[in-house]
């Protein structure tokens, strides 16, 4: 491997340690940010709206749920405002091999439905919607 990529992987120590799921990221790109979550059996991500961002989310191991909250449009186009209501709420089954992509405004959480696997799923997204 060049030299100048030793420090483009997305391993190592994790960014963050949560009691149900662990992440390592990697923000040396200046325009996208990649990272690599870990959900434990019968454990759940928090779940968060998206700000500014649209991300891909790559299932590499495991099954799970996507739960997703699109809230409505406002004059400005996709909903962003949770106070504006929710026009539509699902969830969606995952294995290993699944292509998501998310639309900034929106609510995600990913659960791990498993009794005994890991979930684990790679994050690519844009440096607009970074939260450190």
């Amino acid at each position: 491997m060049a030299k100048k990529y030793v420090n483009f992987r997305v391993g190592g120590v994790p960014e963050r340690k949560e009691e149900d799921y662990t992440v390592w990221t990697n923000d040396l790109l200046s325009k996208l940010i990649a990272s690599k979550t870990v959900v434990d059996p019968c454990r759940s991500t928090y779940g968060h709206r998206l700000l500014e961002s649209e991300v891909i989310y790559v299932v590499i191991s495991g099954r799970g749920t996507m739960e997703i909250v699109e809230y409505m449009n406002t004059d400005e186009g996709h909903g962003s405002n949770p106070s504006h209501g929710i026009e539509h709420k699902d969830s969606y089954e995952l294995a290993a091999g699944d292509v998501v992509l998310v639309e900034s405004g929106d609510y995600c959480k990913v659960v791990n439905n498993s009794d005994h696997d890991q979930l684990t799923y790679l994050r690519i997204f844009d440096r607009g919607g970074w939260r450190q």
